[in-house]
This record gives structure tokens, C-alpha cells and sequence, in this order.
């Protein structure tokens, strides 16, 4: 279930999904078959832009949300375990992150569990604390982003190829056009793992720093006869 602030943090992006997806088509037409656009009238343009502001949404939407969380993990992290980063957040990147001071850590919010799941649940914990704190918000905001534009590139490495081939479209320009969206998958997807390994450590140094007190639930008066 997706909370309301990463269902926020969504909207913000799908204009950035969006002119991703349409610099794809873009450059589909101007770089890889330049004789598509031969004699484009202004209506046409015209079209093109309503397609671009009304469809290109839709479109992008139903990609990025056909998955579930899980499987888009492993599309950016590549392995079918442990695919979040919070799931090495006491072992791995806290350690390796020179904001945080790990004995400190321990002592605000108690020990710290090795085993994957549990690294990853109460890195959670932790989160929930602090998810407006300005830092972490920022770099959930790229996480998602980043993942989502991943998810959106992978289909093209083979999409596009495979309708220039339809179209006719010389070896060699089938071959650029594959290599360039790889190389598009593959810089989303690292910026994806940078982003959430840096989502996870703002969180943690938060914790380092101070002790966070979980807000207290308000008192509720007893009902009266």
C-alpha cells in the first residue's frame, strides 16, 4: 500500500517522466529516422502536443504502476533478495557513510539487527519518523524517480529496436538505437541506486545526530452518558 507522501512524491515526478518519454519519441524521429518528420505540417505539430500533454501521461502511468514495488527493485539493483538498500542499512551503508556515527545511532534508537528483513523494517521505523525532514524528502522524491525512469527505459531497449525494424529501418540504425536506450536504462538505474542508498543514509544520519521522539498520540476524552 503507498502512502500519501510517496503518492505525492509521484505526482511531482510524472512531468519528468513525462518529458522523458516524449524526448524518447523525439529523438526517435529526429536522430534515428529523420525521414518520418519530412513534410510535418502545423496541425500535425499541433496534434503531436495534445498527443504529448493528454496520452503521453496516460501511457507513462500505466508502465511505471503495471509493477509492484518488488519487481521494480530488481530491476534496478538486479538480484531477487535484499533488493532495497535498507535492507544493508546497519551493515553496509551506514558504516561507509562518514556522517553517521554508528554508536551513536545505536545509542538513540537502540541495537542494531543484521539479519536482511529485519535491517530493512527498522530502517522503516526510522523513516516514519522523519519523512518531511527537507534531505530525506528530496532523496525519496529522486529514488522514486529514478526507478520509475528505469522501469520506463528497460521496454524500450527491445520496443523501439523492434518498430524501426518494422519500419525498415537500416541494421546499423537498429544497433544505435538499442545501445542508446541501454545506456539510458543503465544511467536511471545507477542514479536510482545512488538515490535510494542516499534515502537511506539521510535517514540515518537524521538519527545519528539527535535522538527523535516519536510524536505522542493525543489523549481521547471519554465519552459521556
Amino acid at each position: 500500500m503507498k502512502s500519501n507522501g510517496e503518492r505525492s512524491l509521484k505526482s511531482l515526478n510524472m512531468k519528468w517522466l513525462v518529458l522523458l518519454a516524449a524526448a524518447d519519441v523525439l529523438f526517435v524521429l529526429l536522430f534515428v529516422a529523420p525521414d518520418l518528420l519530412n513534410g510535418v505540417t502545423l496541425t500535425q505539430v499541433g496534434i503531436g502536443r495534445v498527443l504529448t500533454t493528454t496520452v503521453m501521461p496516460v501511457v507513462v502511468l500505466l508502465i511505471v504502476n503495471v509493477l509492484p514495488h518488488d519487481v521494480k527493485s530488481m530491476l534496478v539493483y538486479w538480484k531477487p533478495l535484499g533488493v532495497l538498500p535498507g535492507c544493508e542499512a546497519f551493515t553496509k551503508y551506514g558504516p561507509r557513510d562518514p556522517r553517521i556515527d554508528m554508536a551513536s545511532l545505536k545509542k538513540n534508537v537502540g541495537a542494531l539487527p543484521t539479519e536482511s528483513n529485519e535491517q530493512n523494517s527498522k530502517w522503516y521505523k526510522l523513516y516514519k519518523q522523519v519523512p518531511n525532514e527537507p534531505e530525506v524528502q528530496e532523496a525519496h522524491k529522486l529514488f522514486l524517480m529514478y526507478r520509475d525512469m528505469a522501469v520506463l527505459s528497460l521496454p524500450l531497449v527491445a520496443l523501439v529496436p523492434l518498430s524501426l525494424n518494422v519500419a525498415g529501418v537500416s541494421n546499423s540504425t537498429l544497433a544505435l538505437a538499442a545501445g542508446l536506450f541501454v545506456v539510458q536504462y543503465l544511467l536511471t538505474a545507477f542514479s536510482a541506486r545512488w538515490s535510494g542508498i542516499r534515502f537511506v543514509c539521510n535517514v540515518l544520519a537524521i538519527h545519528s545526530a539527535r535522538k527523535i521522539t516519536a510524536p505522542k498520540a493525543p489523549a481521547t476524552s471519554q465519552p459521556t452518558a
